[in-house]
Order: C-alpha cells, then structure tokens, then sequence
C-alpha cells in the first residue's frame, strides 16, 4: 500500500505539456489518464 505520492512540479509540468492528466485521490493510490488528440 502506498501511504503518499510526491510528484515534483518539473514531473507534473512535462506531463501537462503531453497533456496527460494526473489526478490523486485520498492517501491509498492514484489513476492516471492519457488523451491522444490528432493533429
């Protein structure tokens, strides 16, 4: 079981730029999604 995450800010920074999005719930895990978007 994970008691934490800590994402450092440069981390969470590249992710916006591949518009991935992070999202963290409560103190037990995390879900990530990726959106692809065509040119």
């Amino acid at each position: 079981m994970i008691a934490g995450i800590n994402v450092e800010e440069e981390i969470i920074r590249d992710l916006e730029r591949l518009d991935i999005e992070l999202f963290v719930r409560g103190q037990h895990g995390y879900w990530a999604s990726l959106r692809v978007e065509p040119d």
